[in-house]
């Protein structure tokens, strides 16, 4: 038998899930299918609606930023967990080339896939954010489904966290006791299926640095079925180019693989160097042979290691494309 908590405040949440069986419930689009199957089935869920401080969306000024997003040697201590395989490529060095916006958005776990797609902050700052959870299900579904769900309910086959991979985001933990920790979304799943969440801790919030100007971002789904299907292979990129030159470049592959994946080393071939038609295709075919893939009803592993090929190139061009248009003080 489930039965429900109803916390009203953090620590009491965290509490209620440090107990053998409990699992948090927000907008319960996964959860549902966990209640459905008795193997699965948590014995306690623990209701996030009351608490309202989770459902927040900010943004930050640069300096704002750095006081916000400052972590402490202990929070950052527990930061590695094992990669899976791959990484973004687009350090600080990587993405110089003359100015940098600055600041960046803070996603609270509670906000609803709607309120992210329609929100002034995300549209502005992080445009590919926005359309990425506009494109999640239908409106009944982005209406109750939420930033921190989408994440904790480690679903290979949806679209935000590749986009927030290939973002560079973060992810902000609280613990009992009152200790946060924060984790690169790319360290955030260490199997498939998996997330590196313990007993008691809960994501309160996403953290998304604003990229420097200039840059843009493209994020491109396939879908073989209906419309409102899962996402069969996704490809988010972003890059920054200047005087022709890519100045940084993230791609990131999702919903076809078993956790969001990129691969820094390849990305790295495109930084330093005018991204032309030749080397666009040389990036794709190294995803493409780099990936793993996943079989469902949807394509086999080895067809969407094909797609791999045609849709990174497809992104790369795409983005090659609005970045060429995009006025050197514009984020895009």
């Amino acid at each position: 038998m489930t039965t429900w908590t109803h916390p009203t405040s953090l620590p009491e949440a965290l509490a209620a899930l440090a107990e053998p069986g409990a699992a948090a419930a927000a907008g319960c689009t996964r959860l549902a299918f966990d209640l459905a199957d008795p193997r699965r089935r948590p014995t306690r869920l623990v209701s996030l609606r009351g608490l309202p401080d989770l459902a927040g969306i900010t943004a930050g000024t640069a300096a704002e930023w750095s006081e916000r997003t400052a972590g402490t040697a202990a929070e950052w201590s527990e930061c590695t967990t094992g990669r899976p395989v791959g990484g973004t490529a687009g350090t600080t060095a990587e993405w110089s080339g003359g100015g940098t916006a600055g600041g960046g958005l803070v996603l609270g776990a509670m906000a609803t896939h709607g309120q992210v797609a329609a929100h002034p902050a995300v549209r502005a700052t992080l445009p590919v954010l926005a359309e990425a959870f506009a494109r999640v299900g239908n409106v009944r579904v982005r209406g109750v489904a939420t930033v921190g769900g989408v994440l904790a309910g480690a679903g290979y086959a949806w679209d935000p966290p590749t986009v927030l991979l290939a973002l560079g985001a973060r992810v902000r933990i609280a613990r009992p006791g009152g200790a946060v920790r924060v984790v690169p979304l790319d360290e955030f799943y260490p199997a498939p299926g998996t997330t590196v969440l313990r007993p008691g801790e809960l994501i309160t919030a996403v953290e998304v640095d604003a990229p420097p100007t200039g840059t843009v971002g493209r994020y491109q789904p396939f879908r073989t079925r209906s419309v409102e299907d899962t996402t069969c292979l996704g490809v988010a990129v972003t890059m920054r180019v200047v005087d022709g030159v890519c100045a940084g470049a993230r791609i990131a592959i999702g919903s076809g693989t078993p956790v969001p994946v990129g691969f820094g080393d390849i990305d790295a071939e495109l930084v330093g160097r005018a991204p032309d038609a030749a080397r666009i295709r040389a990036v794709a075919d190294a995803y493409a042979d780099a990936v793993v893939c996943v079989d469902d009803l949807k394509a086999s592993a080895a067809y969407r290691a094909e797609m791999v090929r045609v849709w990174v190139r497809r992104t790369l061009a795409a983005a090659l494309a609005e970045a060429a248009a995009t006025p050197a003080g514009t984020a895009g």
